[in-house]
């Protein structure tokens, strides 16, 4: 559950903004690549499984491994974390904005697509936290756990 909830609940909010969108700019495989939001939104459009598996493995292999270990962690190593990920966000959103960046536009398109980019991942990682600490506070109950009671 918390490896599939937490990915879920961010593509739901960034497939209904998709979905709303395309209802007044319709969508086409030709408008992925042109470097801008509704580019950005046409790839969502069309890739979203591929995506959504990228998301889950993700969490399953590297983010629940990190946050059961940052549950004993004093705060200075829970904030070297949130850094860290934070760092390879702007790497990632910087390298892939480089990738698709037509030099003709300029830097400022650059350093436009990197933020865009580096914004959308960062919107992912605060929804998916929010929703582990909901499943760590017990605001979300996993059924197949049984709660110890101590008498």
């Amino acid at each position: 559950m918390r490896v599939f909830f937490p990915p879920f609940v961010a593509f739901v909010a960034f497939g209904l903004i998709v979905v709303l969108h395309s209802f007044i700019y319709p969508m086409h495989l030709g408008d992925m690549g042109k470097g801008n939001l509704h580019a950005f939104m046409a790839c969502f459009y069309y890739c979203w499984p591929l995506y959504l598996i990228t998301a889950l493995l993700t969490q399953w292999v590297i983010v629940l491994s990190v946050w059961d270990a940052a549950k004993e962690w004093r705060i200075l190593g829970k904030d070297a974390v949130v850094t860290v990920c934070g760092f390879v966000c702007a790497c990632f959103a910087t390298g892939i904005a480089y990738v698709i960046w037509d030099r003709h536009t300029g830097y400022w398109h650059l350093a436009w697509l990197a933020f865009i980019m580096l914004m959308i991942q960062l919107t992912y990682w605060i929804m998916n936290i929010f929703v582990l600490i909901l499943f760590d506070e017990g605001k979300i109950k996993m059924p197949h756990i049984v709660e110890k009671v101590v008498e």
